[in-house]
């Protein structure tokens, strides 16, 4: 097991949806590893092919994030270049089962005005923050915590990686 922000962890599976960049995956990997976590990677995942909405020119989250919840794996998150949206809003950067065991990031929108290091951080508070609702943290005023909802990169830029104390509080509630 290991640990995150004070919070215990089991292994945590990155599955990549087909053709994610490969170095942001290694880099990704590498990020969270730093973080404490324990890594583990699964085989690519192929796109279904129902997750494409050609109206929107766009994949539907929640196509791709019940293939992921197929996956073994106690915390499976699928990783994706695909610009992906979820109901009625524009884009999402990520979706996941509150609470429950997968989650879905799109790495698309996290490049836009980034260098390497913002959009290495961006991924990283991304995975943070869908790991944060597969455990049953809803969204979080505090727009510190990673926990606080993302509707721009800025928000994302301005949140980081950490849980705010409310939030590792009811982690830890969980976890016990």
């Amino acid at each position: 097991m290991q640990e995150l922000a004070g919070i215990i962890f089991l292994t945590l599976t990155i599955a990549p949806v087909e053709k994610t960049d490969p170095q942001a995956l290694a880099d990704l990997i590498h990020d969270l590893s730093a973080l404490g976590l324990e890594i583990a990677q699964n085989e690519a995942l192929p796109v279904p092919a129902q997750a494409y909405d050609s109206r929107r020119d766009q994949y539907i989250a929640d196509v791709l994030l019940t293939a992921v919840q197929q996956l073994p794996g106690q915390h499976v998150i699928g990783v994706t270049d695909l610009d992906l949206y979820s109901g009625d809003l524009n884009f999402v950067f990520g979706l996941a089962q509150l609470p429950g065991k997968a989650a879905v990031i799109s790495l698309h929108r996290l490049h836009y005005g980034a260098d390497r290091s913002t959009f290495r951080r961006r991924a990283v508070t991304e995975v943070v923050h869908e790991l944060g609702h597969t455990l049953g943290l809803r969204h979080c005023p505090d727009e510190r915590c990673v926990m606080h909802f993302s509707n721009s990169l800025a928000d994302t830029d301005r949140k980081g990686v950490k849980y705010c104390e409310r939030c590792r509080e009811k982690l830890r509630k969980v976890s016990s």
